[in-house]
């Protein structure tokens, strides 16, 4: 660890997990456990993904909608 407190992640375990410079990582502490859990945090696009839509929405009325209720920006 730096004098900063940053750590070194070695390149097997980057390469291994696919890490990629500039990355945003979460880091978990585990003070019970005395460990420290680090993964890497979805982007916003992968956690959308993931969103389930319960009924099937036609795209244009949605805009038509929205235009007609908040403005156009």
């Amino acid at each position: 660890m730096t004098q900063k407190g940053q750590i070194t992640i070695p390149k097997k375990i980057r390469s291994f997990f696919n890490l990629m410079p500039s990355q945003k990582l979460i880091i978990q502490l585990e003070k019970e456990k005395n460990s420290i859990k680090i993964k890497p945090s979805q982007s916003f696009l992968d956690a959308a993904k993931k969103i389930k839509v319960r009924k099937k929405t036609n795209v244009l009325k949605a805009r038509e909608a929205f235009e007609k209720n908040y403005g156009r920006i």
